[in-house]
């Protein structure tokens, strides 16, 4: 689709991000998704902002809020972060903050980065190795968009994708991200879940892979559509980045 320039493009959107204190896993288990979702879904109409997309990992979420007003947003996020601490305090004995921060936000200042931060947020269960497929993630909006239910519907379909009955198409069809988006301080550690995940599929250990050329082959490959980077393979598995790159170069020959 084509591009709208910064001056035309409707201005309201935000992705939000939280993020668990020192990383803890705040919704490591299936009840404190749930209850976050809850939360999110009795808290929204509230305030005059729309969800647009989101997504529950382990340690973090990530949203995309559209409101005129900031404001509501703030208050929104306030309400629903300042229950779920108490309760999860309550529920683990636990005291002090629950997040990292309040919340971080990002401006979406025109329509292309709008659905690669669409993108992006779906995507982040797959590169964290917990699925293969956007759709089988149950903690996003990717089933909303799918079957125009939840939050999405489509007052939001017409919202973002300017009424286009192939917004699924234009969606699913779009490139990997290209551009710079906020991301929370947990690479490494969603790299180490999907290292351990590709192991025990393979039955493999991770010393055993750099000894023959055509096991390392594959471990690089999965790992890169999983948008980790040779030099980054090359440190875990101790090895030169160049050795890495010219069995790339001599296996898609």
């Amino acid at each position: 689709m084509s591009r709208i320039s910064r001056k035309t493009f409707h201005s309201g959107f935000f992705h939000i991000m939280i993020q668990g204190i020192n990383k803890e896993y705040i919704f490591k288990e299936k009840d404190n998704k749930e209850k976050y979702m809850y939360l999110m879904k009795k808290y929204h109409l509230n305030y005059q902002l729309k969800i647009i997309a989101y997504c529950i990992m382990n340690n973090h979420a990530h949203f995309i809020i559209y409101s005129e007003d900031v404001n509501q947003i703030s208050q929104y996020m306030h309400k629903i972060n300042s229950i779920y601490a108490m309760d999860y305090n309550k529920c683990h004995n636990r005291v002090g903050y629950l997040f990292r921060d309040r919340y971080k936000s990002q401006y979406i200042y025109d329509r292309e980065y709008l659905l690669k931060c669409i993108k992006y947020i779906h995507m982040n269960p797959v590169k964290a190795g917990l699925v293969k497929k956007e759709s089988e993630y149950i903690y996003s909006s990717y089933r909303d968009f799918k079957e125009k239910q939840g939050y999405i519907d489509n007052e939001i379909i017409k919202l973002v994708f300017e009424n286009n009955e192939r917004y699924l198409q234009i969606f699913n069809n779009m490139e990997e991200v290209d551009v710079e988006i906020m991301d929370v301080d947990n690479n490494k550690d969603n790299f180490e879940i999907a290292i351990k995940n590709y192991l025990i599929k393979n039955n493999l250990k991770l010393d055993k892979i750099k000894n023959n050329t055509i096991t390392l082959y594959n471990f690089v490959v999965s790992m890169q559509k999983k948008g980790y980077k040779q030099k980054q393979i090359a440190e875990k598995l101790g090895v030169y980045p160049n050795k890495i790159s010219n069995i790339l170069k001599k296996r898609e020959m």
